[in-house]
């Protein structure tokens, strides 16, 4: 909770229990500060209160599904998905655009949401793993584009690379080129890169050390 700024802590949560699947908590609460630092960098007109409910909200759908199809959706060694992960993905959306209806109907927010900040909260779960198919009917809102990076630096940060080494199999140095390798085509942001790519370097020094200790070990 301590991620998690104070405005949005009871919201928080209220979707708690629709987050306890595949470490989502965790991720949430880890890259809610991104928001902030994201929105600040970002040279376009956004709507930073629509960008947190949305994120908060956004893999909330994973907790309607059942342990093969999360971990079918785990079943990559780097960002781009494979043929398995496609489908839970897509899915986990749909049933998080259903959430986010349900949520946002009961837990009522001071000021209230317009249409508008809803319209984009809805878009921006539908599409967070697939934004380029929003742009191409007709337009990628500046505020879900950021709701798709933050979501995105997840992968950068010590809590998930770490974890996903282990839960994919994956030696740390590999695992790091993959990221790096994959980096410029998942952030749909300059800011978003620049994110990754300091991320990128802290885990690098991680890595240094980890092979440092590994090798070590007789």
């Amino acid at each position: 909770f301590r991620f998690v700024p104070e405005a949005y802590r009871d919201f928080f949560e209220a979707v708690l229990p629709y987050l306890h699947a595949r470490t989502t908590d965790v991720h949430v609460a880890t890259c809610l500060p991104f928001v902030k630092e994201l929105v600040a960098a970002s040279g376009e007109v956004v709507d930073e209160t629509a960008i947190t409910v949305a994120f908060i909200l956004h893999d909330s759908g994973w907790s309607q599904m059942s342990e093969d199809e999360i971990a079918h959706s785990l079943g990559v060694t780097g960002l781009a998905l494979s043929g398995a992960a496609v489908d839970p993905k897509a899915r986990h959306a749909a049933l998080g655009k259903e959430i986010a209806e349900r949520v946002l109907a009961s837990v009522r927010r001071q000021p209230p949401l317009t249409e508008s900040q809803t319209d984009l909260i809805y878009k921006a779960i539908l599409y967070h793993d697939k934004p380029w198919e929003l742009a191409a009917q007709g337009g990628l809102p500046a505020s879900v584009k950021l709701v798709c990076d933050v979501d995105h630096l997840w992968s950068f940060t010590h809590e998930n690379f770490w974890q996903d080494t282990a839960r994919k199999s994956v030696a740390p140095d590999s695992y790091l080129k993959n990221l790096e390798n994959d980096l410029d085509g998942y952030f749909v942001t300059e800011q978003g890169k620049r994110k990754a790519r300091s991320l990128i370097d802290e885990r690098r020094v991680e890595v240094e050390e980890w092979d440092s200790l590994s090798g070590s070990i007789p």
